[in-house]
């Protein structure tokens, strides 16, 4: 694996367990974004800081992807027509 594929699962990994953890129980359903907008930006720079990835632009969308992105497959699968 590459070391993006890797930055992206456990960036996903993390945003999954505290979406489910704090959704509706901690904090609103209306402030999850900004939790993963947090969470994503926290993960740009432990990347950044480590060398995984010198560019900053790449690492940020690396990790603003798979924070937005499994926030939106949560609430796809937990949508009740």
């Amino acid at each position: 694996m590459t070391v993006e594929v890797i930055i992206a699962i456990v960036t996903a990994v993390v945003t999954a367990l505290l979406g489910m953890i704090f959704k509706d129980n901690v904090v609103p359903s209306r402030f999850i974004p900004v939790q993963n907008l947090i969470i994503s930006i926290i993960a740009t720079v432990i990347t950044i800081a480590t060398g995984l990835v010198t560019n900053p632009l790449i690492a940020g969308l690396i990790c603003f992807g798979a924070a937005f992105g499994v926030a939106g497959i949560y609430d796809l699968i937990h949508t009740k027509n």
